[in-house]
């Protein structure tokens, strides 16, 4: 599927400009709510079709640059250090990158002598940048060698719930992953909507006028209107 800019306007039906070397194909790419795509793809831990790995678990699918790079070093480090909350929370991880398995395997050893963390999660090794191309990865005023790095949060029904993009030379923070995924899941238990910087156990908000016999039934606590479009649940 593709979709071809023809004129677009905005709400008021003024044009949108668009400078014109932006005037062309804009290819399908994963969006939050999309199923996403089934792929087979070779691993550091073997060949892995992707929904049967998949499917019944969350899965964190993420891009990075290559190996033996420092801040991919780093952000794999985090991911691997982080392991007991991803199996705590139910999520998988799966590294994407363009770098051969051979070449991943021994800059995992670097990372296990650097940092003392064992990497136990598959990481892909994907020929000319082809899945990250598909995926939205590569971006060619960033790098056209090297995938940006991007991240999705997928369910266990293969539905994408998260898309972070983060430019080359910013490393992902491993936590702000899991915030995100804690408030999806929390969001599926209670229909809970999540403040800003909110954090695992902290106060709530009701996003809607359900009564307050089931805010009680669904948050364990009562709930309060700080304002008349603004309740929330927990709070102390």
């Amino acid at each position: 599927m593709s979709i071809q800019f023809f004129a677009p306007r905005g709400p008021g039906n003024e044009v949108v400009k668009i400078p014109r070397e932006m005037r062309k194909t804009v290819k399908w790419l994963p969006q939050i709510g999309d199923i996403f795509p089934d792929f087979t793809v070779e691993t550091t831990q073997g060949r892995l079709r992707f929904w049967d790995w998949a499917e019944g678990q969350w899965t964190h699918l993420f891009s990075h640059p290559a190996a033996f790079t420092p801040v991919c070093t780093t952000e794999i480090a985090s991911f691997a250090s982080l392991q007991d909350q991803w199996a705590k929370h139910g999520v998988q991880n799966l590294a994407l990158t363009g770098s051969t398995l051979e070449e991943q395997t021994r800059w995992h050893d670097d990372i296990n002598s650097i940092f003392n963390v064992k990497v136990d999660f598959p990481c892909a090794h994907d020929p000319g940048q082809k899945l990250a191309t598909l995926f939205g990865m590569m971006h060619e005023k960033e790098s056209t060698e090297w995938s940006i790095r991007k991240s999705f949060l997928i369910d266990p029904s293969m539905k994408v719930r998260m898309a972070f993009e983060y430019p080359i030379f910013v490393g992902r923070s491993g936590e702000e992953i899991l915030r995100t995924l804690q408030a999806l899941q929390l969001r599926d238990r209670t229909g809970a909507a999540t403040p800003a910087d909110w954090l695992e156990g902290e106060m709530q908000i009701v996003p809607d006028d359900r009564p307050e016999s089931a805010v009680i039934r669904d948050f364990g606590t009562p709930s309060l209107y700080l304002s008349p479009y603004l309740r929330v649940a927990g709070w102390t």
